[in-house]
């Protein structure tokens, strides 16, 4: 189980920066891991070479982070992406800096990212170099793992968990699920806890989501602690235990 909240910062060429960056991120979970080799994307001498790094998530998706530009021109901008069921979905700009860098230029380029974690469940934010998370991102994934069921849900700047979630497994590929609350009241500090959250079909509960629980009205984006658990809220009805 993880809670890793990273401020990515390295004076260095793109290159640099972006090695430290992958690096952080396939630390952060075992689960994730990066298929691209990076020095040589950097080393291709095609002016026209757009750089693109991919990471796979417990082979169930994938992350792209795509220069903005090609590879002979300054940018201070990667798009990031997920790609599902090998589908590239919509993307969102992470901006490194304020200003544009070549790619051999020295300069201090950052990255923010949250990283909430369990057996079950993968959360993700993603932040330019100003933006304080998770209060203020520009990418949410959040994916849930079972034997046989797979799932994951993406959002711009907005929480992912609330979003359509997409089913990976081949069998069942492509099927969408939504999530439901079932404590839609306050309980000021007395939070109430049901030790699941049910994925539904045209509202019918389908599966119920482990190490993912309903709870009543809290903050989200808070560690919260209740009976010696460690819980974040990553909306005001969704705890992920950490």
């Amino acid at each position: 189980m993880s809670y890793v909240n990273k401020t990515v910062s390295i004076n260095g060429t793109e290159k640099d920066f972006i090695k430290a960056f992958a690096n952080e991120l396939t630390s952060a979970d075992n689960r994730i891991t990066c298929e691209t080799d990076i020095d040589a994307e950097f080393a291709n001498e095609d002016s026209s070479h757009i750089i693109t790094i991919i990471f796979d998530v417990n082979n169930c998706y994938k992350i792209k982070l795509i220069r903005a530009v090609p590879i002979n021109r300054a940018t201070y901008q990667y798009n990031i992406q997920t790609v599902i069921n090998n589908v590239d979905k919509s993307s969102a700009a992470l901006y490194f800096l304020d200003v544009s860098k070549g790619v051999t230029d020295i300069a201090t380029r950052t990255f923010n990212f949250m990283l909430i974690s369990n057996d079950n469940t993968v959360v993700m934010l993603f932040g330019d170099y100003n933006q304080s998370l998770p209060n203020v991102y520009k990418y949410n994934l959040m994916s849930y793992h079972e034997q046989d069921f797979n799932v994951i849900a993406y959002n711009l700047n907005s929480i992912a968990s609330k979003a359509e979630y997409i089913r990976t497994d081949e069998n069942h590929q492509g099927e969408t699920y939504k999530i439901t609350n079932r404590l839609l009241y306050s309980r000021d500090e007395d939070v109430e806890i049901i030790e699941s959250k049910p994925l539904v079909q045209t509202n019918i509960a389908v599966h119920d989501m482990k190490s993912v629980y309903d709870c009543s009205n809290v903050l989200a984006g808070n560690i919260l602690s209740f009976e010696d658990n460690r819980y974040f809220s990553i909306d005001t009805n969704t705890l992920i235990k950490i």
